[in-house]
């Protein structure tokens, strides 16, 4: 643990960090979504309904008990932590992933704010709207600065290193 704390790859530290949350946040509702999905919806409600002080509205009117679109959050969700996972995994290998990544969240942001601003101005719709861009923001900024880190001061001094220079250390010299 010390080594992961001293690196000199402070940025690359804090990549580690952000996107641990970042999969934890997708993969944990993932489950949820399939196993306990009113719970999910809950939490969707009491998040208008806290909201509704500010913005005025608390009633949501429509009865969300969509296998189809269930499915399909539980797929989106889950692929998102698998993306931030595999990132974290071997950010140099893998960074092209970050494109389809903060693509897929970009495009359920601004589905909400859509959604906010044309159909329910339901709070919770902007709330999730503006969470989703913090996120994307987030996924872009810790990704790229920990990715021209790793370039300046070398993988090897990663910790923990990106999976592909273990293997490069592994594989037998002829």
């Amino acid at each position: 643990m010390h080594g992961f704390w001293s690196q000199p790859g402070r940025r690359y530290r804090n990549f580690q960090i952000v996107y641990t949350l970042l999969t934890l946040n997708f993969i944990i509702p993932s489950f949820s979504y399939a196993f306990a999905p009113m719970t999910a919806i809950q939490q969707f409600f009491e998040i208008g309904h806290f909201l509704s002080r500010f913005f005025g509205v608390d009633r949501y009117p429509i009865i969300e008990e969509s296998y189809v679109w269930r499915c399909l959050a539980v797929g989106n969700v889950f692929t998102l932590g698998l993306m931030c996972l595999m990132l974290q995994i071997d950010l140099p290998k893998h960074f092209p992933i970050l494109w389809p990544l903060i693509t897929m969240k970009s495009i359920a942001s601004f589905g909400y704010l859509k959604i906010y601003l044309s159909k329910y101005s339901y709070p919770a719709f902007f709330a999730i709207f503006v969470f989703d861009g913090v996120t994307v923001l987030a996924m872009l900024y810790f990704a790229i600065r920990a990715k021209r880190e790793l370039e300046r001061i070398g993988l090897e001094k990663a910790v923990p290193q990106p999976h592909s220079i273990r293997i490069l250390r592994k594989a037998p010299t002829p």
